[in-house]
């Protein structure tokens, strides 16, 4: 009989053994989801809105154009929810879509706070009539253009602004060197380059060998104006073995001192 009653207790202690030894991990894990179901639990709740307000909206950069306290009302008007809720990406496209501004970054700051840097457009050109255009070929509209009326003038069809700044870099550079001055640069809808100089010259490009046509024309520049009393208007480099010259009415010397006297006079 204590025989048999042994047997059994050697039976039974294989079970415990094992049940003891899952016991901790079934606890830690039982123990992890009652923290994660906790930690989701509080998440909804603070995501609600209304909890946790963003109260701060700090604003950096170098600002010049913009005013930060117009960026803060933009970002006020804008706010959809509270810390975990607001819809950061609406808040960064509308701070994009106020007319200075090149980009933003925002980042949350525990508990109630947005941090936000701000980059501002840098004008390279004025774009058509209504627009500018910045160095990352970046067109936008600031409330008045006229104030930039004293910068170069480019234009061209939908898409081609990089395209249109890029030319206009390589052209400024080489203008500058022989004392030209560029008042506008057009990409035409037949994509036809026009420059037109300060001085009332216009070069025509065309659409083919762009970069030897305007090379040609800055080789032959010096010798077309070299003449003082007979200026050119306009030059087509179109021709493949050359280019084709109009020039202005030649000056009339004692026209223009008898003008002077009389302005003189008055």
């Amino acid at each position: 009989m204590a025989a048999r009653t042994k047997k059994r207790q050697h039976k039974k202690q294989p079970l415990v053994a094992l049940l003891r030894r899952w016991a901790a991990p079934l606890g830690l894990a039982l123990g992890m989801g009652a923290v994660l179901a906790a930690g989701v639990s509080g998440y909804h709740y603070l995501s609600q809105p209304g909890r946790l307000p963003l109260r701060v909206i700090e604003v950096s950069g170098e600002l010049n154009r913009l005013k930060r306290d117009e960026i803060q009302r933009t970002v006020v008007a804008t706010i959809d929810g509270g810390f975990f809720s607001c819809d950061m990406q609406k808040l960064r496209l509308a701070v994009v879509a106020m007319p200075w501004v090149a980009d933003v970054s925002i980042r949350r700051t525990w508990p109630d706070r947005l941090s936000m840097a701000v980059t501002e457009q840098v004008p390279l050109a004025r774009w058509g009539d209504d627009a500018l255009v910045s160095v990352n070929a970046g067109v936008f509209r600031p409330p008045n253009v006229d104030d930039f009326a004293g910068l170069v003038k480019l234009s061209g069809p939908e898409g081609s602004q990089q395209r249109v700044v890029d030319f206009f870099q390589t052209v400024m550079t080489a203008a500058q060197a022989r004392d030209l001055l560029i008042r506008e640069v057009e990409l035409d809808e037949r994509r036809h380059w026009w420059l037109h100089f300060d001085d009332g010259l216009t070069v025509s490009l065309g659409r083919e060998s762009i970069d030897y046509r305007l090379a040609q024309f800055f080789r032959v520049y010096p010798s077309l104006s070299a003449q003082a009393m007979r200026k050119p208007e306009r030059v087509d480099m179109r021709y493949e073995h050359g280019f084709a010259v109009r020039w202005r009415e030649p000056i009339d010397e004692e026209a223009v001192a008898e003008q002077v006297k009389s302005q003189e006079k008055v």
